[in-house]
């Protein structure tokens, strides 16, 4: 009975506060659909909405710039991934790669072409990239200026070595152009038709899990996350003396630490069921097109919410230990913003966590908001949903054994 009247009366305090929280958690789910927005149209490269423009730019042979732009744009398919704007001014050609209008931009010399069909080698295209545009997409484009050179290079050692051996046998002039010819149209199908020889499969993003599947994952998870700034007054105490007083009257420290959190998660369950309403449908509507939510049955949804909830057991447990070492009602406004933020991010909340060093994505894995992300995704994905739900529940006992520690070292202070 005297569990019940103290879990009542937290459930009172954290009442008062649910209107703002209702307030806070909308203007939170704007701010994380705007991220989840910004951050799904910069990855809809996976998708083939954009390409890398790629610039060209040559003052003579005009025709033999026009035609090889004709055939990449026609034939090959880097035309489902570069898209080649001819340009007759460097000038203009170096401000659009600076404002990151261009990728990369690629200067055909003059006479490159006579260089081309005499064999000759003495001049190269110049390549240029901006400052700032290392990474995946200069390492790409790196690739592509050297796979071409190698072509051209080993292609015209093919046709020299098959000029000396026609040569060698006496074949004509007219016989050695016709091989010669031959064997050209050979390369140029090898390097057109190259498509052919591999086949692309996409394995997901990270976690298994696809582009827009991990974003909305982890700005689920996120969203969970912040909300406890929403309720952060009721963690604020001044002292510990109802704490103490609780405790005299015999209810036991694990039982303030149960009342407090179900009264805290009670409250997130509110906010959370009424901003997964609209998401649940624009699903229903197509509006959001998640390849993970292969069905939009309501018994598929109500399972996804259930899960949901279980991965805010965790988050809500894991808020509850930050706001209980911490002290004062500064360190909890600041530093629990600084965790939570910090936590979610190298977690991959925001941003895959495959893309951060090794060490950093590890230690992100094992942090309580990186097993939320595990669990969670292991429900979309169907694989390791044993292991994750065994961290789940075994980081819960964990967190809830040392948060009575810690609350019990404060009441005997």
């Amino acid at each position: 009975m005297k569990y019940g009247r103290y879990f009542l009366a937290q459930l009172k305090r954290i009442k008062k506060l649910l209107p703002e929280m209702l307030c806070l958690s909308v203007l939170f789910f704007g701010v994380t659909f705007f991220v989840g927005k910004t951050l799904i149209t910069g990855s809809d490269y996976e998708a083939g909405k954009i390409k890398y423009r790629i610039g060209i730019m040559g003052k003579e042979e005009e025709s033999f710039i026009d035609m090889g732009i004709f055939l990449l744009e026609s034939f090959d398919d880097s035309k489902y991934m570069m898209e080649l704007v001819k340009y007759t001014d460097f000038e203009e050609a170096k401000s659009d790669l600076y404002d990151g209008t261009l990728s990369a931009l690629c200067e055909i010399p003059a006479g490159f072409y006579d260089s081309i069909n005499y064999l000759s080698n003495d001049l190269s295209i110049k390549y240029y990239t901006a400052a700032g545009s290392r990474g995946v997409t200069g390492v790409f484009m790196d690739e592509i200026t050297g796979i071409i050179s190698d072509y051209i290079v080993y292609s015209e050692a093919g046709i020299l070595s098959l000029y000396d051996y026609l040569d060698y046998k006496g074949a004509s002039a007219e016989m050695q152009n016709e091989a010669v010819d031959k064997l050209f149209m050979s390369y140029m199908s090898t390097l057109l038709g190259r498509g052919n020889l591999v086949t692309v499969k996409t394995l997901g993003i990270s976690n298994g899990l696809s582009t827009y599947g991990y974003y909305f994952t982890g700005l689920t998870l996120f969203l969970m996350s912040v909300l406890s700034f929403a309720g952060i007054s009721f963690f604020i105490k001044k002292n510990m003396t109802l704490d103490k007083l609780a405790h005299s009257k015999g209810i036991a420290v694990p039982g303030q630490i149960a009342a407090d959190f179900v009264a805290y998660f009670l409250c997130n369950v509110v906010c959370v069921t009424i901003l997964m309403v609209p998401i649940f449908k624009m699903l229903k509507a197509k509006l959001l097109e998640i390849p993970e939510f292969f069905t939009t049955e309501n018994v598929f949804l109500f399972k996804f919410y259930g899960n949901v909830l279980v991965a805010m057991v965790l988050i809500c447990m894991f808020e509850l230990l930050i706001f209980e070492v911490l002290e004062g009602t500064v360190n909890k406004v600041i530093f629990s913003f600084t965790i939570i933020l910090s936590c979610a991010y190298i977690s991959g909340y925001l941003y895959p966590a495959s893309f951060f060093p090794e060490s950093i994505s590890k230690v992100g894995s094992l942090l309580p908001t990186g097993v939320a992300m595990t669990f969670l995704s292991s429900f979309l994905t169907m694989k390791g949903r044993e292991s994750a739900t065994l961290w789940l529940m075994g980081y819960v006992v964990a967190i809830f054994v040392v948060l009575c520690l810690v609350r019990t070292k404060k009441i005997n202070k």
